[in-house]
């Protein structure tokens, strides 16, 4: 390997085969296409996965790049099982003989058999994204192994057994039980291996020995078969990996018949509540309510496609929810072709040679476009038929052009996608946050499902951390303490004190913060704290995760001032102070183990293969159903080598981050990252505004390590993001549902931002309580402007959009005008003023009406959550006779958006129309601001002289 090649853990799959390709060029003309091979493509409607299984099951055998055939020795065996299971991984995938295949013999020893069952259970508990299947097919794909275990799994169930099993056997059993189940519940296991669990299901129902049966182990597996539903001797069809509840990582892709269902599936109340202990039940409700909080968003879209006349058709285009007169093509160019653009759709399609560039229309549908995000394209408004791809090339220049990099991954009643006029729209939820998770609880332990006493179980009583010694002292910034006595010169309130003591004190720990409270002090004070102390309570590194990359960013700003030994994943931070401590930042390449950067040698070479395969199948390409049924299995195979190598750069970075003491990430990074987590072994887990942080979110953050999990937030605010308003208890965040069931929390109760006339708005509309600091009796009075907190009324109508999206032409100018004032009369810096509003048709509305010399800064009320500023201009547009209010009825959002101002908040909105939307909420409201005389029909400004 050239030293120009030390900077591999940096490289994608795309930059490895620019020794065997050049830049993609995308050249889509009548001239270069070769229409006539792809206008012959006959393939079923579905795609072939009993084929594509077997294609995948008989690849996996000969993986890792042909390794040869040959045995390791007993003395290998031993030397391996004394290995950390990660150095274990590396020794055995860096070696040239193959650990998967022929290790065993029919007449090899018990003790052999158990040591490669144990080697292989330790492999497949690494969970390691590309390799899985490798691993787990293996106990499938040996016949002489089945053999063995059938053999042993006889002899554990006879009459003879009656003394009960010995610790070898038991372990024995244990990793069997293990890799089986596993195996099956990814979809890896061959008919021969249903068989054996078929043989395993008759012996555990024939047995009389009640030693046996009453043994913790067989009760684990009769539990575990009824979960599977797995029938002695049956193979599911299509390989499933298990049942509805449970059943293969990909079900999250929606069929053409969930997206033509007219109504939303009530998941929350159709699951009922989960038993006590069913974490089978609880994994169950969590992926249907992913699930369905992914659909229901695209469900309303396709129902305004289907109903929509031509005229409301063209407005959807116009607001960049679907796309018309697109096409998909094979990239006629294989030769020069990377991976992520295999597969194009061109926005132009046959009005290409008449268009240079994108319309601003389709423009702003590109623009939107983020890899990872899931397309739909149809050829009829009525949905007879529908493709679904998953974007992944975005190159902004190759967008500019109209193209843009796709993967099919379904479709539905429709045999030939290319080259023909088709309607695309993109799911409204971002779809790679769900398939993640969705994956994860797909496969995730049942045995060691963390924390499940308090997330399942319904535990109220908490326990102290596992590592946590009750005569143990901590320190904070050199000062000994323990969690009953903490150090007087702490910068805390006695609210915060007693958060502190509990967060340090309780395994699990809830803390609410209502605004300007000081939650970011209180967690930065709890993780430095920690930190200072995690080579004494051997913690590992503090993992700090949140919904949005804005909330990381303002957390590790201020944690930065007390440690540099951060880790931040993801690349999409907004603050320069902050890029530092990115992992592609802090590469230490003496960190990087030799087996390691062999394995990445070896992985690299098995996808340069695998991509020319695949260009060669491409291009011998003669339209055939099973010629197309290879490209597309070849295509699988290729996304599988691209994990593997996703997967050794994430095990280069785990040699990075060990030694840190802060790795912070969103969650969605989080959930793809979870087996980082696991070879860390971290304990500490806190969750950063974390009702905002669907349940499902949360649990995909949890490994079996985790000791102590602290979450700080507030439900009173923004809830989780669904994509519908009738979310049907979709948007209930762990953090709520807990404290709604009586979990004990911690609720901060002094804030530090707004203006007391603000602040009151407040309570007791949201809060029992909330104490003003002195600090903000001492604000100055708003220049120009004779009162602090104003709130103009009006009946103005509103406008509404086909997006569902409205937007107020009053009160954008209103708005405009007044800071306008602000800034010109009042010398106000721009900075200093921001204006909200509910509704982002409302904020594209008002930035299109600013002029470039009034840099104000628009938002929406939801983007704004956990940030401030000084002057907030609030326009919540809603205006009409039949009280319908949308957001403005949700107590959250409402919250969120009279509370971000520091000096001054003024709104506009029809107040008539607010009280008829929801009366119990603006009633209250409306007769604070009538207690301050603070309403009227026009902002009190004081001109100037």
């Amino acid at each position: 390997m050239s030293d120009s090649e030390d900077d591999w853990f940096n490289k994608d799959e795309d930059e490895i085969v620019q020794g065997l390709q050049k830049q993609v060029q995308v050249k889509h003309n009548d001239e270069t296409l070769n229409v006539d091979k792809e206008e012959h493509i006959k393939c079923s409607n579905i795609i072939n996965q009993d084929y594509l299984n077997q294609l995948n099951l008989s690849a996996s055998a000969v993986d890792a790049v042909q390794k040869k055939a040959g045995r390791f020795t007993a003395r290998e065996f031993e030397k391996a099982l004394k290995l950390s299971p990660l150095d274990m991984f590396l020794y055995f995938m860096a070696e040239d003989r193959n650990i998967f295949a022929d290790q065993i013999a029919t007449n090899d020893s018990q003790k052999r058999v158990m040591q490669y069952l144990d080697i292989l259970s330790v492999l497949g508990k690494l969970e390691l994204a590309g390799f899985d299947g490798q691993i787990l097919s293996s106990i499938a794909t040996q016949v002489p192994l089945l053999e063995q275990l059938k053999r042993f799994s006889v002899r554990m169930f006879a009459p003879s057994q009656k003394g009960g099993w010995d610790a070898e056997s038991e372990l024995m059993m244990r990793n069997m039980k293990w890799l089986l189940v596993r195996a099956h519940k990814c979809g890896l296991l061959t008919s021969q291996g249903y068989e054996f669990l078929g043989l395993l299901k008759t012996m555990l129902t024939q047995c009389r020995l009640p030693q046996i049966l009453e043994h913790p182990l067989c009760i684990e597996l009769a539990q575990e078969f009824k979960a599977c539903d797995i029938v002695p001797g049956k193979q599911p069809e299509g390989c499933a990996a298990l049942p509805i509840h449970v059943r293969a990582k990909d079900e999250i892709y929606p069929t053409r018949e969930d997206l033509l269902r007219s109504e939303a599936e009530d998941v929350v109340n159709a699951t009922g509540p989960v038993q006590s202990g069913d974490v089978i039940g609880y994994i169950r409700k969590q992926r249907l309510l992913l699930q369905e909080d992914f659909f229901l968003p695209l469900r309303d879209l396709v129902r305004m496609i289907r109903s929509g006349t031509e005229e409301n058709l063209s407005e959807l285009q116009n607001q960049g929810l679907m796309c018309r007169d697109t096409q998909i093509f094979l990239n006629p160019d294989f030769a020069n072709a990377q991976r992520r653009g295999l597969i194009f759709v061109d926005f132009f399609s046959k009005k290409r040679q008449s268009n240079k560039r994108l319309n601003k229309l389709k423009l702003h549908f590109v623009e939107n476009l983020k890899t990872g995000a899931l397309l739909c394209f149809t050829s009829t408004n009525e949905l007879e038929n529908l493709i679904l791809a998953t974007v992944t090339y975005t190159e902004p220049a190759i967008l500019r052009e109209g193209y843009v990099g796709v993967e099919i991954v379904n479709q539905y009643n429709i045999g030939h996608i290319y080259n023909k006029p088709l309607i695309m729209f993109q799911a409204p939820a971002f779809f790679e946050p769900y398939q993640r998770v969705f994956s994860y609880l797909s496969t995730c332990s049942i045995e060691n499902f963390p924390m499940s006493r308090y997330i399942v179980d319904g535990q109220l009583k908490t326990n102290p951390p596992a590592y946590f010694k009750s005569n143990a002292m901590y320190t904070n910034n050199g000062s000994a303490f323990t969690p009953s006595r903490l150090p007087n010169d702490m910068p805390l309130n006695g609210k915060q004190r007693v958060a502190f003591a509990d967060a340090l004190s309780n395994e699990f720990c809830l803390i609410q913060g209502p605004p300007g409270t000081g939650k970011t002090l209180l967690s930065v004070e709890i993780v430095k704290t920690l930190i200072e102390n995690a080579k004494q309570i051997d913690s590992g590194p503090i993992i700090v995760l949140a919904y949005t990359n804005d909330s990381l960013d303002k957390f590790l700003l201020k944690i930065s001032q007390y440690t540099h030994k951060i880790l931040r994943f993801g690349s999409k931070t907004r603050q320069p102070q902050i890029a530092k401590f990115n992992v592609f930042n802090n590469v230490d390449i003496g960190l990087v183990p030799p087996r390691l950067k062999s394995v990445w040698w070896m992985v690299s070479n098995e996808y340069k293969e695998s991509f020319q395969r695949l260009q060669e199948l491409q291009k011998d390409f003669d339209g055939s159903e099973e010629a197309y049924q290879e490209i597309v299995a070849s295509q699988q195979k290729l996304k599988l080598v691209a994990e593997k190598l996703n997967t050794v750069q994430v095990i280069f970075q785990f040699y990075e981050a060990k030694d840190t003491a802060l790795i912070a990430m969103t969650t969605t990074c989080a959930a793809r990252l979870n087996f980082l987590f696991r070879f860390l072994k971290s304990k500490i887990v806190v969750f950063e505004e974390a009702a905002e942080i669907q349940e499902s979110h949360v649990v995909a953050c949890l490994t079996q390590y985790t000791e102590h999990v602290i979450m700080i937030g507030d439900h009173k605010q923004l809830q989780p993001y669904t994509g519908s308003q009738a979310n049907h208890g979709l948007n209930v965040s762990l953090f709520e549902r807990l404290i709604l069931a009586g979990f004990p929390v911690t609720v901060l109760n002094v804030q530090y931002r707004m203006r007391s006339c603000i602040a009151s708005l407040l309570v007791p509309t949201f809060y029992d309580e909330l104490v003003c600091d002195d600090t903000v009796l001492e604000y100055e009075n708003v220049r120009m402007m004779s009162k602090n907190l104003y709130f103009v009324t009006h009946n103005e109508s509103e406008m509404h959009l086909l997006d569902m999206s409205f937007r107020n032409n009053y009160e954008a100018s209103q708005l405009i005008s007044l800071a306008s004032h602000l800034i010109s009369g009042g010398k106000y810096k721009s900075s200093d003023i921001v204006i909200l509003t509910p509704y982002n048709a409302q904020v594209d509305y008002i930035k299109s009406l600013l002029p470039k010399s009034m840099a104000v800064a628009v938002q929406s009320v939801d983007s704004f959550q956990g940030l401030e500023a000084n002057i907030v201009l609030l326009s919540l547009v809603r205006s009409n006779n039949s009280g319908v209010i949308g957001f403005l009825r949700q107590p959250n959002r409402v919250c969120v958006a009279l509370s971000r101002a520091r000096w001054a908040l003024y709104i506009i909105g029809d107040m008539e129309s607010l009280k008829r939307g929801s009366k119990n909420l603006w009633t209250v409201i409306e007769k604070k601001l009538l207690s301050f005389e603070c309403i009227g029909d026009e902002f009190p400004l004081i001109e100037v002289a």
